[in-house]
């Protein structure tokens, strides 16, 4: 019997090979400093699913994914609109042969597939019906691609500008749109991603407020160490396990340049997140969340051997 033993965020895993599911290794026990864990079964090839976000730069992204055995995010129908000068038939036409020139590419890939939905104006919690209906449309023509994709994951950036909006009633909005929103769909998980809030705490109270297994959150780190008044380490403390994604990627911080944070989406190890403590905290309190890199598609390769060298992914 061959035994294995493999470090991940100071637990170690002891392992062995079982002849009767050759495709994963069967756990025998988990011994961490102080305590016994329970006992768990974790993939023979990777220790977290990660996924590579393409960027707008699907074709160089994919084949990445398909390589490395990692999954894939999505991001090329975030604008669901008509360029300039093309008319509406135009775009229906063109949207449909990418839908299909992409849906061939990913039979090829056995990893997991997420979307990340439109973001440009979305305001889900805006005061003005019309804009909310807006949202919606877009959202729901999102999450038909999503499901011809096979996607299991939808990333939604949550929409709030700080001082817009009174906050509780731009909650208040917010929750009776995603529960409206949830009516009747299947069962792909929809992640609200933080991009402006100071604070976890309005994400908090959104997926509270919805109580639906399907509505989670999505950190950015990079946005919160940016934006935000809150140390990454603390959102992920205060979310816990409502966090069912991640985008890993690293910046400088507040800069503030051109009249705006320079959020940067470096390779991990470049800039000044703490990464690999960021990376325990979020094993800690969200064991279970899925790790997206959306750093540059030039860093993804970097980015994959750190976290082989971190023990997250089998080298």
């Amino acid at each position: 019997m061959k035994v294995n033993s493999v470090k991940v965020s100071k637990t170690y895993y002891y392992v062995y090979k079982s002849p009767i599911f050759s495709d994963f290794f069967c756990v025998l026990g988990i011994l961490q400093i102080g305590r016994l864990c329970d006992i768990i079964t974790i993939g023979d090839d990777m220790m977290k699913e990660i996924r590579l976000c393409d960027d707008s730069c699907f074709e160089e992204t994919i084949n990445n994914c398909i390589r490395e055995n990692v999954g894939i995010e999505i991001q090329q129908f975030h604008d669901l609109i008509a360029k300039p000068g093309e008319t509406e038939e135009a775009f229906e036409k063109r949207l449909e042969l990418d839908i299909k020139r992409v849906a061939e590419v990913l039979d090829k890939l056995s990893c997991g597939k997420s979307l990340h939905g439109p973001f440009w104006e979305m305001n889900v919690g805006s005061k003005v019906p019309e804009i909310v209906d807006t949202a919606k449309k877009y959202y729901e023509r999102a999450y038909d691609i999503a499901k011809r994709l096979g996607c299991t994951e939808m990333v939604f950036h949550n929409g709030y500008f700080p001082g817009t909006s009174y906050e509780p009633k731009w909650i208040e909005r917010a929750i009776k749109f995603w529960k409206e929103f949830l009516k009747n769909k299947d069962d792909i998980v929809i992640c609200l991603e933080n991009q402006f809030e100071l604070d976890s705490q309005m994400l908090k109270e959104i997926i509270d407020g919805v109580g639906d297994k399907r509505l989670r959150v999505c950190l950015d780190i990079g946005h919160a160490h940016a934006n935000s008044n809150m140390p990454v380490k603390d959102w992920i403390e205060t979310l816990g396990d409502r966090i069912a994604y991640y985008h890993l990627h690293n910046n400088h911080g507040k800069q503030d340049i051109y009249g705006h944070n320079n959020d940067e989406h470096l390779c991990i190890n470049d800039g000044t997140i703490d990464v690999p403590n960021v990376l325990e905290y979020a094993e800690r309190y969200s064991p279970n969340a899925i790790w997206n890199l959306e750093s540059k598609v030039e860093y993804h390769l970097k980015d994959l051997e750190i976290l082989k060298s971190l023990g997250y992914i089998k080298k």
